[in-house]
């Protein structure tokens, strides 16, 4: 007997089903067959009947397509095929065998001129998108196929599809149900094969012919049907104003006037309800119904109210008022998806501060488009670790989306197709599994990315592969030659050059056993060129995937899921090309194309873990949770708008029943409303992130709102309703107004964008408030130390003392070949040139050193790149050999008593002439600096050497003469270096060196300095700086930058003597 029961909530169908699973058992070996609409439902429902039950076993929860196979194989064992032929996956297949046969495309012009010009990947398109065409028309054409099959039509999709019967398996389930009917009438023993009962559970539609099947062999067992209705009034003839108007254009009778709306919320959003809750009314099936009153006590609970009982608002239409108090349903504008979930964050925290008995599983957060709020997610709730955390998880994500190891095999299947760039071989080496596959750490993947950048590696395998491209390129900056640099950094010295060769990188054993591994990797990755070139059949293509997945990827038991994953999807797709008899061959792209795919499709989540959980709206739309929330539900993108292919002829052929994608996004959003229990929270990005333009919102939440206005008044009647549920946010989270009292309804739980005791500042404070306390002063100091300080006092007192690093362990790797010279290599080069001159070398030897380092642009823009930069050295050569300089000079140990402080530290190189340094670049303040720091330290030392040093740079030279009294300036130095170790310091060299050496406004001079152009960068751009010096702006540079400037480069400035 066919049953429906009708219910308005998901928990009271739930029960109903428990009761009678339980009033009738079946037999204690045979499963329960539930048909749901997806995983979502699955998980709840087996978690309510094992809450209400004590335990749920033995249920097999289907999908409704395999259910119906399921009957097909239990009544007609031997006509059912093991693999469903008729899957879209496997059709896609089974089309793409035909439109390679010339035999058939040239038989349609307009078929044959697609696939004259289409590239392998377009043809497989295509076929996938005929394989879904095709099993939708299975589904809602059933008339069609056969017309079809019966040779009455000559369409070439009708044809096609007749030649894939032809050629193929021909047991589709239209067919497998013609079948059954007749083995049914015939075969009286048939029924005895089928299962005693039959559940489906809360499916939002099924085709006619579905419903048929479900009919004849509700003949034979039980089979009941447990729908959502959400009225307990009858429903299925009501429409919408629109439906009413377009009916009364297009219909003089006037019979439109007689047309009910009943709800108006109801007949606007639920029209596929409405269609197939008439469907199910036609069924022979004994009705039931398990109503249950919404609690209208709230503004939610009144618009679940009126859908309930089929009326527009309260008694005779007569407007209700809403409490202020009232926060059932709520609207938040934001500027961005990131502030949607950061503002929904704050809000739950207050929720579970308001309400303790509410648990994280009872909040459900459904989203459009889940894939693109993932990262916003996981960036806002997965970043906290204190009392702030709250539990969550993101269900119904795509496996690629959410897993690095399957997007680095994508990456390796995609290496052959390349470039082999410096940037994309090196980042698989991030991958955990395949770190641990080649014995590498990620202290060494670090370290290899900054030898790629010194190696001069920039894209291309070798110069086989570059003749391969036809690329008149030089292979000086390949992969194979800068590994061959790394390798010879072991055996040759610094200078020399072997096979035009020049060693770069490692020097010790450790670091050569890490250029094995990486060389080991390389020759892999380098393979791969040939290995996945070509055409191959998909059973080939499966082998050399799994393939490579056991050479690159190290499984552990943190990898075994996506690892089984990824396996998992490989075997797929060999078993769609072998139900499809595909034995053609196939270029990797299109097997790739297919993988990610199936890849790409929703998983089977974490419904119901106990944590707040993240699923796409479609997938859990009719979960019953206490508190819904929805997100991006932006205009123009919900709900979405019908898309179909060209060759549609479902779009072509319309009919009233067909499945309409903005009608079942209407249906899902009514869903989502009439399932929130206590509370419905709803944001959108309603303001443009650049100009605070206003956005509308989507449409749905238009309709929501105009019928809350039309219904409900607010208790102080100054505003719509629409307008006090509904909340403005500001661009940033950290605005004063979330930590201001007078604005209720905005607040933050983020304590660390807000001062304490002065909640009116918007930015964050000064990074250290008051001094820190040192146990006590550096007895010793060395040299080194200072000058390090003197250079960069923010970077000493962050990384040194408070141990905050942030530089990037990420090199920006270059992978083009080099034109010109960037700073870096300019100064790389230069020192190479200054060298060589130094040993008498000529410009041509200099060229061939520098191409043999991988370092010189090609062709002749290299060449002149060099003659440049030769030309810029010579003056630098020129002063350093008029002083006698050589680098084997004398290095002196000093170790000075300064004021009670021992200062130690080596100054070097002294010649007869004192001390001398130099600087391949324009000189800068860290140059001055430097020399100067170790002036006074020889000046004050009791050496015979001569108190005189000397500083040379391409454009000029500078020197320092005896100093009288270096004590007491080191003492003063030594003074600040100790004060900036307990907070920073407004001391900036080069901006302080303008300040004291500039003529005419030094204040403005600092100050270009500081801020820097597009031309020149600004010491205020420094991440030290940025985080030191926070909750300052310009005025920075003065009052105290000015005296350290004074007091630190003053005296450097006064004793300088500057020689052109």
């Amino acid at each position: 007997m066919l049953h429906v029961c009708y219910g308005n909530q998901l928990e009271v169908l739930a029960d109903q089903l428990a009761e009678h699973l339980d009033s009738r058992a079946v037999g204690p070996l045979e499963p329960e067959l539930i048909a749901v609409q997806g995983h979502a439902v699955s998980r709840w429902l087996a978690l309510r009947l094992a809450t209400d039950r004590g335990i749920s076993a033995n249920n097999q929860m289907l999908f409704p397509a395999e259910l119906l196979w399921l009957l097909f194989r239990r009544v007609l064992p031997e006509d059912v095929p093991p693999f469903n032929g008729f899957s879209a996956q496997t059709l896609a297949w089974r089309v793409l065998a035909l439109l390679q046969s010339e035999q058939f495309g040239s038989g349609y012009a307009a078929l044959a001129h697609y696939l004259e010009t289409a590239s392998p990947i377009s043809q497989w398109q295509l076929a996938e998108r005929l394989g879904r065409q095709f099993e939708q028309y299975l589904i809602y054409r059933p008339d069609w196929i056969h017309r079809w099959e019966s040779g009455g039509d000559t369409h070439w999709q009708a044809a096609l599809w007749r030649r894939l019967l032809a050629t193929g398996d021909d047991r589709h389930w239209l067919n497998l149900r013609a079948r059954l009917v007749e083995v049914m009438a015939q075969e009286p023993a048939a029924a005895d094969r089928l299962p005693a009962r039959i559940s489906l559970f809360g499916l939002p539609s099924l085709s006619e012919v579905y419903l048929g099947i479900l009919q004849t062999v509700a003949a034979y067992c039980d089979v009941r049907i447990y729908a959502l209705n959400y009225s307990s009034v009858f429903w299925a003839d009501i429409v919408s104003d629109k439906e009413r108007t377009r009916r009364a254009l297009s219909d003089q009778s006037g019979l439109a006037d007689y047309m009910e709306t009943g709800n108006s919320l109801l007949a606007s959003l639920g029209r596929q309800g409405r269609a197939y809750f008439g469907q199910l009314l036609e069924l022979d099936a004994l009705d039931e119904e398990v109503f249950h009153p919404p609690v209208s006590n709230t503004l939610l609970g009144q618009i679940q109210s009126d859908i309930f009982y089929l009326r527009e608002g309260g008694d005779e239409g007569a407007q209700r008022e809403v409490e202020p108090s009232d926060d059932s349903i709520q609207i938040h504008v934001c500027h961005s998806p990131m502030r949607e979930v950061e503002v929904l964050h704050d809000r739950l925290l207050d929720q579970f501060d308001r309400q303790p008995d509410l648990d994280p599983a009872e909040v459900l957060v459904l989203v459009p488009d889940i894939e693109t709020y993932t990262a916003y997610i996981e960036a806002v709730f997965g970043s906290l670790t204190d009392d702030r955390r709250i539990p969550f998880r993101i269900a119904d994500c795509g496996q690629s989306q959410r897993s690095s190891l399957i997007e680095t095999f994508f990456a390796l299947l995609d290496m052959p197709f390349g470039r082999y760039d410096a940037t994309g071989v090196s980042t698989p080496l991030f991958e955990p599994a395949i770190q641990k596959q080649f014995g590498l750490s990620g202290t060494d993947v670090d370290q290899i990315l900054h030898w790629v950048r010194e190696s001069g590696i920039r894209w291309g395998i070798d110069a086989a592969d570059m003749s391969r491209l036809e690329l008149p390129v030089g292979e000086e900056n390949t992969w194979r030659r800068g590994s061959d640099r790394l390798i010879l950094g072991h055996a040759l010295p610094a200078g020399a050059v072997f096979d035009q060769l020049a060693p770069c990188g490692p020097s010790d054993t450790t670091d050569a056993q890490v250029v094995g591994r990486l060389r080991s990797y390389l020759e892999r990755v380098f393979a791969l060129r040939n290995e996945l070139s070509g055409e191959r059949t998909v059973i080939d293509w499966s082998v050399k995937a799994n393939s490579l997945l056991d050479r690159f990827f190290a499984s552990d038991a943190g990898n075994e899921s996506e690892l089984r994953t990824l396996r998992d999807g490989l075997t797929g797709v060999a078993h769609s090309a072998e139900a499809a008899g595909y034995s053609g061959t196939v270029a990797l792209e299109v097997y790739r194309h297919d993988l990610a795919q199936r890849l790409a499709a929703p998983s089977r989540g974490f419904f119901g873990t106990g944590a707040v959980t993240f699923a796409a709206l479609a997938a859990g739309r009719c979960l019953p949770a206490k508190l819904v929330c929805l997100l991006g539900m932006n205009d123009s993108v919900y709900p979405r708008a019908d898309s179909r292919q060209g060759f549609d002829l479902i779009a072509q052929y319309p009919r009233v029943t067909d499945r309409r994608q903005r009608e079942e996004d209407r249906q899902v959003f009514l869903d989502a409303v009439l399932c929130a229990r206590q509370q419905l929270y709803i944001s959108y990005t309603g303001r443009d992130i650049h100009d605070d333009r206003p956005k509308p919102p989507s449409t749905l939440i238009s309709e929501l709102l105009d019928y809350i206005d039309r219904t409900s008044r607010s208790q102080s009647n100054t505003c719509k309703t629409s307008s006090a549920i509904t909340i403005q946010h500001p661009l940033q989270a950290f605005n004063e107004r979330y930590f201001q009292d007078n604005v209720p309804q905005l607040f933050s739980y983020a304590r660390e964008l807000v001062r304490s005791g002065d909640v009116a500042v918007p930015g964050p404070g000064a990074l250290v408030g008051t001094p820190l306390t040192r146990i006590e002063t550096d007895s010793e100091i060395a040299l080194e130390n200072l000058v390090q300080f003197f250079t960069h006092p923010a970077r000493v007192l962050l990384r040194d003392v408070l141990d905050i690093r942030l530089e990037s362990a990420d090199v920006m790797l270059q992978t083009r070949e080099p034109v010109d010279l960037d700073y870096y290599t300019t100064i790389a080069v230069r020192e190479v040139m200054l060298a060589e001159k130094q040993q008498g070398a000529g410009f041509e030897a200099v060229v061939n050193r520098l191409r043999a380092a991988g370092k010189v642009p090609v062709g002749t823009a290299g060449v002149r790149a060099l003659e440049f930069e030769w030309y810029q050295i010579a003056p630098l050569h020129e002063r350093l050999m008029s002083t006698g300089f050589s680098t084997d000079g004398e290095v002196i140990e000093l170790a000075l008593d300064v004021a009670g402080t021992h200062l130690t530290g080596t100054v070097s190189p002294l010649i007869a002439n004192g001390l001398v340094h130099y600087s391949v670049m324009n000189l800068t303040a860290r140059d001055r600096i430097r020399l100067w720091l170790s002036h006074l330290a020889l000046c004050a030392s009791d050496t015979p050497y001569t108190r005189s040093s000397q500083l040379f740079g391409p454009d000029q030279a500078e020197s320092f003469d005896i100093i009288a009294q270096p004590h007491a300036l080191l003492t003063d130095l030594i003074a600040v270096y100790q004060e900036g170790l307990t907070r920073p310091l407004p001391f900036f060299p080069r901006s302080a060196w303008e300040y004291v050496s500039a003529g005419g406004d030094s204040a403005k001079a600092a100050a270009r300095t500081w801020a820097g152009n597009d031309y020149a960068w600004g010491e205020s751009e420094d991440v030290y700086n940025q985080l030191a010096f926070r909750d300052s702006g310009i005025e920075i540079l003065e009052g105290e930058f000015e005296q350290l400037a004074a007091r630190i480069l003053g005296p450097l400035q006064a004793n300088r003597v500057v020689v052109r």
